[in-house]
């Protein structure tokens, strides 16, 4: 379930009737100490016989908690043995615009192994779900950046797409004017304090993926005595500017998966790996000057590498499939798994945009990116123009003053208890590299790595790292050394929790995943 919604799989029926106390909306004001000891109202989930959900209230805005309150949803489930009982397990599924209670009420088993001990607690961050969520598109309206060239090489193309750009950032703060300066991972870090106090744990036991790790990453920083038993799994740069360095632009991991395939006597592309490439980049550069008519919309070559990416992540025999239908004219395949992040009841591309861009206060020129974007196309044929491009993700948002995250994560290390840290040392979402900075700046943590490829590693196959992450979080047995998981490759269909990643890959968000 964790890789496989990365692909965010869609329940439509599974809010429908849902009763009052689960709105988001109560404006009250609450003092903080007040609104710390408040506790969660459980019952049952709609849609679910054994998850429980609850809301609890939050400042709109942390500096002023007695202003104004907005609700955070969220969704539990009590431990097994509860005369063992560890206390509560915070998890967070990546994103950011992933919505945490639906993810859980649709598929709570791959994190049943855990609730021997804990209870396992899910939230829906502040704008997505149904926690305050944001909404740019008064009538559901398609994005206007989704109807233009987004690897433009004309100027007539460049200005479309900073317009479009423009065009969705004054939407959402037409929408959502009053909620867009609070929604940042700061904010969300200071809400997951109160929902450790409104849970009555005197620690925050926490277990984050890939932009649920860099969350937790900026919790610890935040509160540094509040850190309990803390696992994050492919932990973004939650403040890693966009990247639009034509230089360091890279197509490795496409790569990876070509050399896989050309050993293979189903794959499409042949049994040379150059050739491999080179007919992967024909197929896209045919697709930007004539791209494929598909149900609901189009397959052009921006669409198309999203949908690589997306395939690329945990599913190659899916990814093999889909080349080999659009390299007969079919981009079907490719066009279902770029759009997988449209929205549904998992995730929230207003709110990813909200969040990633408060963030970040990156604002790169769009000449410079043009011209970083043709050094770009040499240096990574395949992705390098769309990765670049996307650095326009955040034209026309206006950088929210008052969210700059903790800088000690840079500056030097963190006083913290021991945090397992876990990465795959071949990632095609999070780097690797930066996997390893992060855990150098948490004093007395441990790295877990899994040799393969794929974004992230608990609960994808490798027994190794489950052991490490289970016996850590269940017994508090953290391993003297850091441990060293064997050659996992991303051929095998996963059950996974959800997640989405947090590097500018399909969605384009901040630099390092979601």
């Amino acid at each position: 379930m964790i890789r496989r919604l990365l692909r965010a799989l869609p329940v439509a029926a599974i809010l429908i009737g849902v009763p009052a106390w689960w709105g988001y909306g109560a404006l009250t004001a609450q003092s903080d100490a007040a609104l710390r000891a408040q506790r969660p109202v459980w019952e049952r989930c709609p849609g679910s016989l054994d998850v429980q959900c609850a809301r609890i209230k939050v400042p709109l805005d942390h500096g002023a908690p007695e202003e104004r309150t907005i609700d955070l949803a969220l969704a539990r489930l009590p431990a097994r043995h509860p005369e063992r009982r560890l206390g509560s397990l915070v998890v967070n599924f990546g994103g950011p615009g992933i919505t945490g209670v639906t993810s859980f009420i649709q598929d709570p088993e791959p994190l049943n192994g855990l609730r021997a001990r804990y209870d396992i607690v899910v939230f829906d961050p502040r704008g997505v779900g149904e926690s305050s969520p944001i909404d740019c598109r008064p009538a559901g309206e398609p994005r206007s950046y989704l109807g233009v060239d987004r690897t433009p090489e004309t100027p007539q193309e460049i200005d479309a797409l900073v317009q479009a750009r423009n065009e969705h950032a004054a939407a959402c703060r037409r929408m959502a004017g009053w909620l867009l300066p609070h929604l940042n991972t700061k904010a969300t870090a200071r809400d997951l304090d109160i929902l450790r106090s409104a849970l009555g744990e005197s620690r925050l036991n926490f277990l984050g993926f890939s932009y649920g790790g860099g969350l937790g990453a900026v919790y610890a920083e935040l509160y540094q005595d509040k850190v309990g038993r803390m696992v994050l799994d492919a932990p973004a740069a939650i403040d890693a500017p966009p990247l639009y360095d034509g230089t360091a632009v890279s197509d490795e991991p496409i790569r990876a998966f070509v050399e896989d395939c050309a050993g293979r006597p189903d794959c499409p592309l042949g049994p040379e790996v150059d050739a491999g490439l080179e007919r992967l980049r024909t197929f896209l550069a045919r697709l930007d000057s004539h791209p494929l008519d598909v149900s609901g919309g189009r397959l052009d070559d921006a669409a198309a590498v999203e949908g690589v990416e997306q395939l690329l992540r945990d599913d190659w025999p899916g990814l093999r499939r889909a080349l080999a239908k659009g390299l007969e004219g079919d981009g079907s395949r490719l066009h279902a798994a770029a759009t997988f992040s449209d929205e549904d009841a998992f995730f929230s591309r207003d709110a990813h945009a909200a969040i990633s861009c408060a963030d970040d206060p990156t604002r790169p020129d769009p000449g410079e990116v043009a011209r970083q974007a043709g050094i770009a196309r040499r240096t990574a044929p395949v992705t390098g123009a769309l990765t670049v491009w996307s650095a326009l993700y955040c034209q026309g948002w206006d950088p929210v003053p008052g969210t700059a995250l903790p800088s000690r994560l840079h500056d030097g290390p963190t006083k913290v208890p021991p945090v397992m840290v876990v990465g795959v040392d071949g990632d095609p979402v999070v780097p690797y590299e930066g996997v390893q900075e992060l855990r150098a700046t948490l004093t007395d943590s441990v790295l877990v790595t899994l040799h393969g490829h794929g974004h992230t590693a608990y609960r994808s196959g490798a027994r190794c790292v489950d052991e490490a992450v289970d016996a850590y979080l269940l017994e508090g047995r953290l391993p003297a050394a850091d441990v060293e998981c064997g050659t996992a490759g991303a051929s095998a269909s996963l059950a996974r929790a959800p997640q989405r990643s947090t590097r500018r890959t399909s969605l384009r968000p901040r630099g390092g995943a979601g």
